[in-house]
């Protein structure tokens, strides 16, 4: 009986050691990179972990690729109470990023080859100076195969229709001043003017036996931010769904009209409803094939869709490479010069004699004939009668963001308080024609950007955003509807029928109007507009060969 207790006693004193051991162990552990391993072949996304018990309470961990540094990162306070014994500390490396290469101003992605990951750790310095030291350096080498080096030969790129399949696009768009290359920007690098995120369902409605499909588009989310403040769109003010009838090239043989199609484009905002496909080449082609697509929209934002120019550009088969799980075709378009039009409006901005600058990489899931992501970058540069400053100066003082008159529907927004209604979400009011804003404002009172009647008092006004004349100081905007002098919401002069207006001296925008007499000077001015669109459903766990 006696041996058995003390047998009981030893085993428990075991134990509890046991226990003390691993209670220890979720405090400290050796620091060094678990993933990826050293000699692993890594590509687009890569996990680079350490232990989060290596790092001490202060400390921090720098990441670096090739001994540039990328990032420093320290564990917060949650992080540590929820770490398990053997939780990891987490630094995404995406290598398909761009980076600034080493004494230049040019941003390159890595390229397919070895590189070095290394972290390393700091913690807190001990003495009255503070500060950090470097306690442990951890490095693998690694092998980036991003790209595809199998030659499949000839690929006839299609898009491929499965009856009632469900795919959702996010979609994430800015315009910006290139401050560079526009005279009076009072800036060097880009200066955002309005973004956008959305996404976007794109459903398989019904099959044909030639190959086409009846496609629904429909706009599920969208933000748009203005001068730093983000807006929500309630999901019914959204436009409405719009249907086509798509071939597997891409090309559309029949759409719906729909009121709401266009409405976007007219308050200057990057949204479509639309996916837009791109339309894929007639004949198989081979990785360094170019050929010439015909009849491609530029997508200009704050241009409708109607009006929108269309230009032939060089598309080029660039190779086969790795996109969130896929193996794709990535597919360079590019277009550089004059269209048609004499003037184009980019945003709320009208722009003369414009010279464009398109480029666009495709990228098409060859197997499965899955559109998987677009990433488009236009510039315009070309001529304006319109200030650009957009944050610089006037009444509100520097760096003041735009404003504009609230509306909301045949409500009045009191100061201070944001709109309601459709107007307020920057939506026009039925029975109203374009270029209206719909709201009923209390002349003088001032509501955020992008809302409602963009004349900022006396309520609805049905002046259509046509091609109208310049503002000559008697009060006609840019967009074509006619204002009193003086009636603006904030002071003197109209202001203009769309989203960015700004009445002189008033924090800033695209500011068409002047004081009457005052000469208009036209300036240079280069806006850029880019859009990424890629595929969010997570690719099913299929072998790659299904994809």
């Amino acid at each position: 009986m006696h041996l058995r207790s003390l047998a009981a006693l030893t085993g428990s004193l075991v134990l509890l050691g046991l226990a003390g051991g691993r209670a220890h162990g979720q405090n400290t552990a050796p620091f060094s990179i678990r993933y990826p391993p050293d000699g692993a072949t890594v590509r687009e996304k890569v996990p680079v972990r350490v232990p989060i018990a290596s790092i001490p309470e202060g400390g921090y961990v720098s990441f670096a690729i090739d001994d540039q540094f990328r990032v420093a990162l320290s564990p917060t306070a949650a992080q540590r109470a929820r770490a398990k014994p053997g939780q990891m500390f987490e630094f995404q490396w995406n290598t398909k990023s761009p980076v600034r290469v080493r004494g230049s101003v040019k941003e390159e992605a890595p390229k397919d080859g070895e590189h070095v990951v290394t972290a390393r750790l700091y913690g807190p310095a001990k003495g009255a100076a503070g500060g950090s030291k470097l306690l442990e350096t951890s490095a693998v080498h690694v092998t980036l195969a991003n790209k595809i080096t199998t030659d499949p030969g000839a690929i006839r790129l299609r898009y491929q229709w499965r009856d009632a399949s469900n795919r959702t696009y996010a979609r994430s768009g800015e315009v910006s001043v290139v401050g560079g290359l526009t005279q009076g920007a009072q800036a060097t690098g880009d200066v955002e003017l309005i973004g956008q995120n959305s996404d976007l369902l794109l459903a398989v409605e019904d099959l044909y036996s030639n190959g086409r499909a009846i496609v629904r588009n429909r706009l599920t989310r969208l933000a748009v931010r203005r001068a730093g403040q983000e807006t929500i769109y309630p999901e019914q003010y959204l436009p409405k769904s719009l249907y086509q009838e798509i071939d597997p090239r891409g090309i559309v043989h029949y759409q719906n009209s729909t009121v709401s199609f266009d409405q976007f484009a007219m308050l200057g905002l990057p949204v479509s409803a639309t996916l837009d496909l791109p339309i894929l080449p007639t004949h198989a082609v081979r990785v360094g094939d170019t050929w010439t697509t015909p009849n491609v929209v530029i997508d200009i934002p704050g241009t409708p869709p109607d009006k929108q120019p269309r230009v032939s550009v060089k598309t080029t088969l660039e190779g086969l490479e790795w996109q969130d799980g896929y193996p794709t075709a990535k597919v360079h378009q590019e277009y550089s010069g004059a269209p048609k039009e004499k003037t184009i409006v980019f945003g709320t901005t009208e722009i003369e004699s414009p010279r464009l600058k398109f480029t666009r990489d495709i990228y098409l899931a060859y197997r499965s004939g899955t559109l998987v992501k677009i990433d488009r970058t236009l510039e315009v540069t070309g001529k304006t009668v319109q200030a650009v400053n957009p944050y610089v100066g006037g009444a509100m003082g520097p760096g003041a963001p735009p404003m504009l008159g609230s509306g909301g529907m045949g409500r009045t927004a009191a100061p201070g308080m944001p709109p309601t209604g459709p107007a307020a979400m920057g939506m026009l009011s039925p029975g109203l024609s374009r270029g209206s804003g719909g709201g009923v404002t209390a002349p003088g009172m001032v509501g955020p950007p992008g809302v409602g009647n963009p004349y900022g008092g006396y309520g609805p006004t049905t002046g259509s955003r046509g091609a109208g004349r310049r503002n000559t100081g008697r009060g006609r905007p840019a967009g074509g509807s006619l204002m009193m002098p003086g009636s603006g919401a904030m002071g003197p002069g109209a202001m203009m029928g769309s989203s960015s207006g700004m009445v002189p001296g008033m924090g800033g925008g695209m500011n068409p109007y002047r004081p009457s007499g005052q000469a208009q000077a036209s300036s240079q001015i280069t806006l850029k507009s880019t859009l990424v669109t890629e595929l969010k459903r997570t690719p099913p766990s299929r072998t790659a060969s299904s994809r």
